[in-house]
């Protein structure tokens, strides 16, 4: 059963001064170019690090967070003293019961750009732990071999208790698609199975069960010249002149239109939109990609007609494959795609207010009003649903 993030609380961290959002399982945030929504993406993706204990600069970078000095990466407003840390605390809803995980970031550098974070709340949480066990170590009648095989038995226990505790947020990476790494030619991220770029595609495809190709192959209508996915797992079309580029990718395609002897082509010379849609599909089908995680810019290379499409599809698998995501777009197709009236499809305004603050506000249809005939992209261009400029 999924572990469902619901509420997320943010404070100190960029734009974000202070500010919590409640969340449903398919999550999309719309708003001004700068109002801070890859920004609470990134809260989340610095929390994972630190639960990770990979509060690096390449353990942050691996997750898609845009890594800066402290001094940046701290809340800097006008008339408010610099506070040197950030604070951030999630609940999880498994079955009845509400989890929640908190941490507290800090760093003993402020003004230089390498530095290695620490989160001061979990090392102060481990010290009472182990406080705690030897406290009830040393209170029991037993030799000091028994002791000290209690005391590691004891830690082990909580080693394993909290390892379950975070795992629904350790795997949580922000997925930003790059066309070179889809194509095979950049491989920037090592993540696997799916890296953030888009790395890896092929091989995830290649590891497909039976069952999740047939789940793909529902959706081989989004392209329409699509006659199959070949993917060349034994490298046998390496030397066959398909790859000018000397892309490393195995993922071919055969177009329904061409002749058949000259109907076959590359990854590195799809069209992006062809590679964007499957990867997009791979990432919600496949059980081998994490269950949290986020998209930024989910509209790039794609038809407006095709992106309703795909959000429609994409909030069906969440459900079906116990997927959770939160999803950046500008484009006002993407929101004629989802279900309002569905409680676990949400979606929000993210905005700066007179201060700077970046602030989150939930957009809800009135259950007691008639059905709309007015569809919401409609609604965002003319102003309706804020997230827009003011200034032209």
């Amino acid at each position: 059963m999924l572990k469902m993030l619901k509420q997320l609380q943010v404070q100190n961290f960029k734009s974000i001064f202070s500010e919590t959002v409640e969340l449903g399982q398919l999550n999309v945030f719309i708003g001004e170019n700068g109002s801070g929504k890859s920004n609470l993406l990134e809260a989340l993706a610095l929390m994972s690090a630190a639960k990770q204990q990979r509060l690096d600069i390449e353990g942050l970078y691996s997750k898609g967070v845009r890594v800066a000095k402290p001094e940046l990466t701290f809340s800097s407003f006008n008339g408010l003293r610099l506070k040197q840390q950030i604070e951030m605390s999630l609940a999880f809803q498994s079955e009845k019961q509400l989890m929640t995980i908190k941490s507290v970031l800090e760093t003993e550098q402020t003004d230089e750009a390498v530095v290695k974070w620490f989160d001061s709340f979990e090392q102060k949480a481990q010290a009472q732990e182990q406080e705690e066990i030897l406290k009830h170590a040393l209170n029991i009648s037993a030799a000091e071999e028994e002791k000290l095989e209690l005391i590691r038995a004891l830690s082990e226990q909580r080693r394993i208790e909290k390892s379950a505790l975070y795992h629904p947020i350790q795997n949580y990476l922000i997925y930003s698609l790059d066309t070179k790494a889809l194509r095979g030619l950049s491989f920037e991220s090592k993540k696997a199975p799916l890296g953030i770029n888009g790395e890896g595609l092929d091989i995830l495809l290649a590891n497909f069960s039976e069952q999740e190709l047939t789940q793909l192959q529902e959706y081989a209508y989004f392209v329409n010249w699509l006659d199959e996915i070949v993917l060349d797992t034994d490298d046998l079309m390496a030397f066959s002149d398909l790859k000018q580029g000397k892309s490393l990718s195995k993922l071919y395609f055969k177009d329904k239109f061409m002749r058949k002897k000259n109907n076959i082509f590359s990854a590195e010379n799809a069209n992006e939109g062809v590679l964007h849609i499957l990867f997009y599909l791979a990432l919600f089908i496949s059980h081998k990609t994490p269950t949290l995680f986020a998209i930024d810019n989910i509209e790039s290379h794609l038809n407006p007609h095709l992106c309703t499409a795909l959000t429609r599809v994409i909030c069906k698998l969440a459900k079906q494959t116990n997927k959770q995501a939160l999803i950046t777009t500008h484009n006002p197709a993407i929101l004629d795609g989802l279900n309002l009236n569905d409680e676990d499809i949400r979606l929000f305004e993210i905005y700066r207010n007179d201060e700077g603050h970046t602030k989150i506000r939930r957009i809800q249809l009135n259950p007691e009003s008639k059905p709309m005939k007015i569809k919401l992209s409609e609604l965002w261009m003319r102003g309706y649903l804020g997230a827009i400029s003011k200034q032209f």
